[in-house]
Protein backbone atom coordinates (compact mmCIF):
# COMPACT_ATOMS: atom_id res chain seq x y z
CA UNK A 1 0.00 0.00 0.00
CA UNK A 2 0.76 3.60 0.25
CA UNK A 3 3.53 3.58 3.10
CA UNK A 4 5.16 0.35 1.20
CA UNK A 5 5.43 2.79 -1.56
CA UNK A 6 6.79 5.70 0.72
CA UNK A 7 9.13 3.53 2.20
CA UNK A 8 10.71 2.88 -1.22
CA UNK A 9 10.77 6.39 -2.41
CA UNK A 10 12.39 7.94 1.06
CA UNK A 11 15.07 5.43 0.34
CA UNK A 12 15.68 6.83 -3.09
CA UNK A 13 15.75 10.12 -1.75
CA UNK A 14 17.90 9.29 0.69
CA UNK A 15 20.60 8.22 -1.25
CA UNK A 16 19.86 10.64 -4.04
CA UNK A 17 20.02 13.77 -1.61
CA UNK A 18 22.19 12.57 1.01
CA UNK A 19 25.24 15.77 0.27
CA UNK A 20 26.99 15.55 3.50
CA UNK A 21 27.39 11.97 3.46
CA UNK A 22 25.58 10.85 6.64
CA UNK A 23 25.24 7.28 7.72
CA UNK A 24 21.80 5.76 7.34
CA UNK A 25 20.82 1.84 9.00
CA UNK A 26 17.83 0.41 7.90
CA UNK A 27 16.15 -1.57 10.84
CA UNK A 28 12.88 -3.79 10.02
CA UNK A 29 10.71 -6.13 12.48
CA UNK A 30 9.73 -8.55 9.88
CA UNK A 31 11.95 -10.85 7.04
CA UNK A 32 8.74 -11.09 5.55
CA UNK A 33 8.83 -7.42 4.05
CA UNK A 34 9.30 -7.76 0.32
CA UNK A 35 11.25 -4.68 -0.42
CA UNK A 36 15.10 -5.96 -1.46
CA UNK A 37 16.60 -4.11 1.36
CA UNK A 38 19.93 -5.90 0.55
CA UNK A 39 20.31 -3.99 -2.71
CA UNK A 40 19.87 -0.28 -1.36
CA UNK A 41 23.41 -0.65 -0.23
CA UNK A 42 22.80 0.68 3.21
CA UNK A 43 23.24 -1.25 6.32
CA UNK A 44 20.38 -3.48 7.52
CA UNK A 45 19.35 -4.98 10.85
CA UNK A 46 16.71 -7.01 11.43
CA UNK A 47 15.06 -6.56 15.01
CA UNK A 48 12.14 -7.88 16.85
CA UNK A 49 10.37 -7.94 20.73
CA UNK A 50 7.95 -10.00 22.17
CA UNK A 51 4.91 -8.16 23.26
CA UNK A 52 5.86 -8.72 27.36
CA UNK A 53 9.40 -7.09 26.20
CA UNK A 54 7.03 -4.59 23.91
CA UNK A 55 5.36 -3.83 27.20
CA UNK A 56 8.25 -3.08 29.57
CA UNK A 57 9.92 -0.38 27.45
CA UNK A 58 6.25 1.04 27.03
CA UNK A 59 6.48 1.28 31.07
CA UNK A 60 9.67 2.78 31.22
CA UNK A 61 8.32 5.88 29.47
CA UNK A 62 4.57 6.04 30.70
CA UNK A 63 3.83 3.74 33.90
CA UNK A 64 3.76 5.67 36.47
CA UNK A 65 5.80 3.72 38.95
CA UNK A 66 8.06 1.86 36.85
CA UNK A 67 9.11 5.19 35.07
CA UNK A 68 9.86 6.72 38.22
CA UNK A 69 12.52 3.44 39.54
CA UNK A 70 13.70 2.28 35.95
CA UNK A 71 17.47 3.04 37.15
CA UNK A 72 16.36 0.05 39.42
CA UNK A 73 14.17 -1.56 37.50
CA UNK A 74 16.35 -5.20 36.39
CA UNK A 75 14.21 -4.96 32.79
CA UNK A 76 15.74 -3.01 29.73
CA UNK A 77 14.88 -1.43 27.45
CA UNK A 78 15.89 -3.56 24.63
CA UNK A 79 15.25 -1.49 21.48
CA UNK A 80 17.24 1.68 22.65
CA UNK A 81 20.07 -0.13 24.37
CA UNK A 82 20.25 -1.81 20.37
CA UNK A 83 20.27 1.29 18.62
CA UNK A 84 22.79 2.68 20.75
CA UNK A 85 24.89 -0.55 20.06
CA UNK A 86 25.08 0.34 16.48
CA UNK A 87 25.42 4.04 16.99
CA UNK A 88 22.05 5.38 16.31
CA UNK A 89 21.11 9.03 17.35
CA UNK A 90 18.30 10.12 15.26
CA UNK A 91 15.41 7.10 14.36
CA UNK A 92 13.42 7.94 11.38
CA UNK A 93 9.78 6.31 11.49
CA UNK A 94 8.05 6.46 8.04
CA UNK A 95 4.36 5.97 9.98
CA UNK A 96 2.73 6.08 13.41
CA UNK A 97 5.11 3.42 14.62
CA UNK A 98 4.40 2.12 18.27
CA UNK A 99 7.64 1.49 18.35
CA UNK A 100 8.52 5.73 19.19
CA UNK A 101 6.58 4.96 22.45
CA UNK A 102 9.69 3.20 23.71
CA UNK A 103 12.59 5.46 23.06
CA UNK A 104 13.36 7.24 25.92
CA UNK A 105 16.65 8.99 25.06
CA UNK A 106 17.14 8.83 21.29
CA UNK A 107 15.45 11.64 19.70
CA UNK A 108 13.02 10.47 16.47
CA UNK A 109 11.18 12.10 13.40
CA UNK A 110 7.89 10.55 12.32
CA UNK A 111 6.20 10.61 9.03
CA UNK A 112 2.15 10.89 9.82
CA UNK A 113 0.36 10.49 6.56
CA UNK A 114 -3.34 11.37 7.58
CA UNK A 115 -4.94 11.31 11.21
CA UNK A 116 -8.09 9.92 10.35
CA UNK A 117 -8.87 8.35 13.29
CA UNK A 118 -9.78 11.82 14.29
CA UNK A 119 -11.50 13.17 11.83
CA UNK A 120 -13.42 9.91 10.61
CA UNK A 121 -14.62 8.75 13.85
CA UNK A 122 -17.90 7.08 11.84
CA UNK A 123 -15.64 4.30 10.16
CA UNK A 124 -14.54 0.87 11.44
CA UNK A 125 -11.29 0.15 10.26
CA UNK A 126 -10.13 3.45 11.72
CA UNK A 127 -11.94 2.99 15.67
CA UNK A 128 -13.22 -0.04 15.94
CA UNK A 129 -11.37 -3.33 17.75
CA UNK A 130 -9.88 -0.11 19.75
CA UNK A 131 -7.71 1.28 16.67
CA UNK A 132 -8.47 4.21 17.78
CA UNK A 133 -7.13 4.19 21.29
CA UNK A 134 -3.98 2.44 19.71
CA UNK A 135 -3.37 5.01 17.23
CA UNK A 136 -4.67 8.09 19.46
CA UNK A 137 -2.23 6.81 22.31
CA UNK A 138 0.61 6.82 19.89
CA UNK A 139 -0.29 10.37 18.72
CA UNK A 140 -0.65 12.14 22.10
CA UNK A 141 2.79 10.00 23.59
CA UNK A 142 4.78 10.46 20.28
CA UNK A 143 4.22 13.94 18.38
CA UNK A 144 4.92 15.92 21.31
CA UNK A 145 8.52 14.24 21.83
CA UNK A 146 9.06 14.33 18.32
CA UNK A 147 11.84 16.20 16.57
CA UNK A 148 9.94 16.92 13.59
CA UNK A 149 6.58 15.84 11.74
CA UNK A 150 6.52 15.07 7.90
CA UNK A 151 3.25 15.08 6.29
CA UNK A 152 1.96 15.31 3.19
CA UNK A 153 -0.78 18.31 3.09
CA UNK A 154 -1.19 21.51 4.69
CA UNK A 155 -4.72 20.74 5.91
CA UNK A 156 -3.31 18.02 7.68
CA UNK A 157 -0.79 20.08 9.10
CA UNK A 158 -3.47 22.45 10.35
CA UNK A 159 -5.65 19.23 12.08
CA UNK A 160 -1.87 17.91 13.80
CA UNK A 161 -1.43 21.07 15.87
CA UNK A 162 -5.14 20.92 16.56
CA UNK A 163 -5.67 18.12 17.71
CA UNK A 164 -2.44 17.52 19.41
CA UNK A 165 -1.15 20.85 20.05
CA UNK A 166 1.96 20.88 18.12
CA UNK A 167 4.17 24.08 16.99
CA UNK A 168 3.62 24.45 13.34
CA UNK A 169 7.55 25.07 13.06
CA UNK A 170 7.88 21.52 14.07
CA UNK A 171 6.00 19.89 11.10
CA UNK A 172 6.89 19.78 7.53
CA UNK A 173 5.28 19.19 3.89
CA UNK A 174 6.47 16.65 1.78
CA UNK A 175 4.35 16.08 -0.94
CA UNK A 176 2.96 12.51 -2.29
CA UNK A 177 4.55 11.18 -5.39
CA UNK A 178 3.68 8.12 -8.12
CA UNK A 179 5.06 5.02 -6.78
CA UNK A 180 8.56 4.05 -8.25
CA UNK A 181 7.30 1.98 -10.87
CA UNK A 182 5.05 4.18 -11.83
CA UNK A 183 7.84 7.45 -11.24
CA UNK A 184 10.64 5.64 -13.38
CA UNK A 185 8.43 4.48 -16.30
CA UNK A 186 9.14 5.86 -19.56
CA UNK A 187 8.73 3.46 -22.36
CA UNK A 188 5.61 1.20 -23.27
CA UNK A 189 6.65 -2.79 -23.39
CA UNK A 190 4.44 -3.69 -26.16
CA UNK A 191 4.69 -7.46 -25.10
CA UNK A 192 4.06 -6.47 -21.49
CA UNK A 193 1.24 -4.32 -21.98
CA UNK A 194 -0.28 -7.51 -24.32
CA UNK A 195 0.81 -9.59 -21.20
CA UNK A 196 -0.95 -7.52 -18.74
CA UNK A 197 -4.30 -7.20 -20.74
CA UNK A 198 -4.30 -11.02 -20.93
CA UNK A 199 -3.43 -11.76 -17.57
CA UNK A 200 -6.03 -9.45 -15.93
CA UNK A 201 -8.75 -9.99 -19.30
CA UNK A 202 -8.26 -6.16 -19.15
CA UNK A 203 -11.16 -4.35 -21.69
CA UNK A 204 -10.46 -1.29 -23.16
CA UNK A 205 -11.32 2.65 -21.58
CA UNK A 206 -12.25 1.27 -18.23
CA UNK A 207 -12.88 3.13 -14.86
CA UNK A 208 -9.59 2.49 -12.81
CA UNK A 209 -9.64 2.60 -9.10
CA UNK A 210 -6.52 1.45 -7.24
CA UNK A 211 -7.07 1.19 -3.28
CA UNK A 212 -7.60 -1.69 -0.40
CA UNK A 213 -11.29 -2.65 -0.47
CA UNK A 214 -12.47 -0.78 2.61
CA UNK A 215 -15.72 1.28 3.68
CA UNK A 216 -13.80 4.89 3.46
CA UNK A 217 -12.54 4.10 -0.06
CA UNK A 218 -16.18 4.21 -1.03
CA UNK A 219 -16.32 1.81 -3.94
CA UNK A 220 -20.30 1.33 -2.90
CA UNK A 221 -21.01 4.92 -4.67
CA UNK A 222 -18.98 3.82 -7.71
CA UNK A 223 -20.45 1.21 -8.47
CA UNK A 224 -23.66 3.12 -7.92
CA UNK A 225 -22.35 5.41 -10.08
CA UNK A 226 -21.39 3.01 -13.46
CA UNK A 227 -25.02 1.74 -12.87
CA UNK A 228 -26.26 5.58 -13.91
CA UNK A 229 -24.27 5.64 -16.36
CA UNK A 230 -25.65 2.47 -17.90
CA UNK A 231 -29.35 2.92 -17.12
CA UNK A 232 -29.69 6.82 -17.33
CA UNK A 233 -26.98 7.84 -19.80
CA UNK A 234 -26.43 4.41 -22.08
CA UNK A 235 -22.24 4.50 -21.63
CA UNK A 236 -21.36 1.05 -21.77
CA UNK A 237 -18.08 1.56 -19.76
CA UNK A 238 -16.39 -0.95 -17.11
CA UNK A 239 -14.28 -0.45 -14.18
CA UNK A 240 -11.56 -2.39 -12.72
CA UNK A 241 -10.68 -2.45 -9.01
CA UNK A 242 -7.00 -3.47 -7.55
CA UNK A 243 -5.92 -3.64 -3.66
CA UNK A 244 -5.85 -5.61 -0.63
CA UNK A 245 -9.05 -6.89 0.88
CA UNK A 246 -7.82 -5.74 4.05
CA UNK A 247 -11.44 -6.14 5.67
CA UNK A 248 -12.68 -9.30 3.77
CA UNK A 249 -16.19 -9.10 4.75
CA UNK A 250 -16.55 -5.64 2.84
CA UNK A 251 -15.19 -7.06 -0.29
CA UNK A 252 -17.74 -9.88 -0.33
CA UNK A 253 -20.33 -7.64 0.56
CA UNK A 254 -19.10 -5.86 -2.34
CA UNK A 255 -19.07 -7.98 -4.71
CA UNK A 256 -22.65 -9.38 -3.22
CA UNK A 257 -23.89 -5.86 -4.01
CA UNK A 258 -22.18 -5.79 -7.70
CA UNK A 259 -24.22 -9.00 -8.35
CA UNK A 260 -27.46 -7.98 -7.19
CA UNK A 261 -27.14 -4.85 -9.28
CA UNK A 262 -26.26 -7.28 -12.68
CA UNK A 263 -23.10 -5.48 -13.06
CA UNK A 264 -20.61 -8.67 -12.59
CA UNK A 265 -19.66 -8.39 -16.33
CA UNK A 266 -19.08 -4.78 -15.55
CA UNK A 267 -16.59 -4.99 -12.81
CA UNK A 268 -13.04 -6.23 -12.47
CA UNK A 269 -11.95 -7.38 -8.98
CA UNK A 270 -7.85 -7.47 -8.46
CA UNK A 271 -5.41 -7.73 -5.77
CA UNK A 272 -2.36 -6.03 -4.92
CA UNK A 273 -1.04 -6.19 -8.76
CA UNK A 274 3.24 -6.34 -8.92
CA UNK A 275 4.82 -3.38 -9.39
CA UNK A 276 5.84 -3.70 -13.20
CA UNK A 277 2.29 -4.11 -13.97
CA UNK A 278 0.63 -1.24 -12.26
CA UNK A 279 1.53 1.23 -15.19
CA UNK A 280 -0.04 -0.79 -17.87
CA UNK A 281 -3.21 -0.71 -15.99
CA UNK A 282 -2.65 3.34 -16.13
CA UNK A 283 -2.21 2.83 -19.74
CA UNK A 284 -5.45 1.44 -21.23
CA UNK A 285 -7.45 3.33 -18.28
CA UNK A 286 -10.05 6.21 -19.57
CA UNK A 287 -9.98 7.50 -16.92
CA UNK A 288 -9.20 7.08 -12.39
CA UNK A 289 -12.19 7.41 -10.50
CA UNK A 290 -10.66 8.34 -6.65
CA UNK A 291 -14.40 8.60 -4.58
CA UNK A 292 -12.84 7.90 -1.51
CA UNK A 293 -14.12 9.24 1.60
CA UNK A 294 -10.87 10.37 3.52
CA UNK A 295 -7.83 12.40 1.88
CA UNK A 296 -5.83 13.91 0.45
CA UNK A 297 -3.07 11.25 1.83
CA UNK A 298 -3.77 9.39 -1.34
CA UNK A 299 -1.02 8.06 -4.19
CA UNK A 300 -3.18 7.14 -7.16
CA UNK A 301 -3.87 10.74 -8.74
CA UNK A 302 -0.05 11.74 -8.33
CA UNK A 303 0.65 8.15 -10.59
CA UNK A 304 -2.55 9.59 -13.05
CA UNK A 305 -0.51 12.64 -13.25
CA UNK A 306 2.47 10.83 -14.08
CA UNK A 307 1.12 8.48 -16.63
CA UNK A 308 -1.29 11.40 -18.48
CA UNK A 309 -4.70 10.00 -17.42
CA UNK A 310 -7.66 12.49 -15.96
CA UNK A 311 -8.57 11.63 -12.49
CA UNK A 312 -11.89 12.39 -11.04
CA UNK A 313 -11.37 12.92 -7.00
CA UNK A 314 -13.58 13.71 -4.20
CA UNK A 315 -14.19 17.48 -3.38
CA UNK A 316 -12.61 16.90 0.53
CA UNK A 317 -11.61 20.21 2.78
CA UNK A 318 -8.00 21.42 1.65
CA UNK A 319 -7.82 18.95 -1.51
CA UNK A 320 -7.72 21.78 -3.71
CA UNK A 321 -4.53 23.07 -1.97
CA UNK A 322 -3.02 19.83 -3.48
CA UNK A 323 -3.87 19.00 -6.17
CA UNK A 324 -5.28 21.91 -7.83
CA UNK A 325 -7.01 22.33 -10.78
CA UNK A 326 -5.94 18.95 -12.26
CA UNK A 327 -8.40 16.99 -11.09
CA UNK A 328 -12.45 16.94 -11.78
CA UNK A 329 -14.04 17.50 -8.63
CA UNK A 330 -17.40 15.54 -7.65
CA UNK A 331 -19.54 14.99 -4.50
CA UNK A 332 -18.05 11.77 -3.19
CA UNK A 333 -21.59 10.86 -1.21
CA UNK A 334 -23.66 11.49 -4.47
CA UNK A 335 -23.50 8.65 -6.93
CA UNK A 336 -24.83 11.08 -9.81
CA UNK A 337 -22.27 13.73 -8.75
CA UNK A 338 -19.98 10.51 -9.65
CA UNK A 339 -21.16 9.57 -12.88
CA UNK A 340 -21.84 13.24 -14.35
CA UNK A 341 -18.04 13.58 -13.53
CA UNK A 342 -17.09 10.13 -15.26
CA UNK A 343 -19.42 11.23 -18.07
CA UNK A 344 -18.02 14.61 -18.84
CA UNK A 345 -14.49 13.25 -19.37
CA UNK A 346 -15.96 10.28 -21.29
CA UNK A 347 -17.79 12.83 -23.82
CA UNK A 348 -15.40 15.86 -23.65
CA UNK A 349 -12.18 15.43 -25.26
CA UNK A 350 -11.20 18.90 -24.98
CA UNK A 351 -12.05 18.68 -20.63
CA UNK A 352 -10.17 15.38 -21.11
CA UNK A 353 -7.05 16.95 -22.50
CA UNK A 354 -6.96 19.78 -20.23
CA UNK A 355 -7.22 17.55 -17.04
CA UNK A 356 -4.18 15.52 -18.75
CA UNK A 357 -2.06 18.91 -19.36
CA UNK A 358 -2.73 20.22 -15.33
CA UNK A 359 -2.13 16.72 -14.05
CA UNK A 360 1.35 16.74 -15.66
CA UNK A 361 2.36 20.71 -14.71
CA UNK A 362 0.96 20.03 -11.48
CA UNK A 363 3.15 17.19 -10.75
CA UNK A 364 6.22 19.07 -12.35
CA UNK A 365 5.27 21.75 -9.57
CA UNK A 366 6.55 19.76 -7.01
CA UNK A 367 10.34 20.44 -5.94
CA UNK A 368 10.79 16.57 -4.21
CA UNK A 369 14.61 17.73 -3.76
CA UNK A 370 13.73 21.27 -1.78
CA UNK A 371 11.40 19.50 0.07
CA UNK A 372 12.94 16.60 0.99
CA UNK A 373 16.16 18.73 2.02
CA UNK A 374 14.17 19.54 5.33
CA UNK A 375 15.00 16.24 6.23
CA UNK A 376 18.52 16.52 6.55
CA UNK A 377 18.23 19.97 7.98
CA UNK A 378 16.30 18.41 11.01
CA UNK A 379 19.27 16.10 11.17
CA UNK A 380 22.08 18.83 11.16
CA UNK A 381 20.12 21.28 13.54
CA UNK A 382 19.92 18.57 15.92
CA UNK A 383 23.39 17.34 15.42
CA UNK A 384 24.41 21.32 15.47
CA UNK A 385 22.69 21.47 18.97
CA UNK A 386 24.20 18.64 20.25
CA UNK A 387 27.56 19.96 20.54
CA UNK A 388 26.66 22.42 22.83
CA UNK A 389 26.33 19.53 25.35
CA UNK A 390 28.63 16.93 23.91
CA UNK A 391 32.34 17.27 24.70
CA UNK A 392 35.15 15.36 22.55
CA UNK A 393 37.29 12.61 25.16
Amino acid sequence: GGVYHEILNTLEKIKKYNSDNLKFSIIVTSKKLDINLENENIELHYFSMNAIERYICYLRNYGTLVSRLKKLFFFQNKFENFLKKINVDIVYFPSASQYSLYLEDIKFIINIGDINHRENIEFPEVVNSSEFQRKDDIFKKSLPKALAIITNASIIKKRICFFYGILEERIFLVNLHPSNSVKNFKDIDKTKQKEVREIFKLPKNYIFYPAMYLPHKNHKNLVDALKILKLNFKIDLKMVFCGSDNDVNYLKNLKKYVSKNNLDNSIIFLNFVDDDQLPYLYLDALLLAMPTLMGPANIPPWEAFKMEVPVVYSELEGIKEVFGDATFYIDHLKPESIANGIKEIFENTELRNNLIIKGKKRLSQIDYKTEFEQFFKIIKKYRNLKQVWEFDN
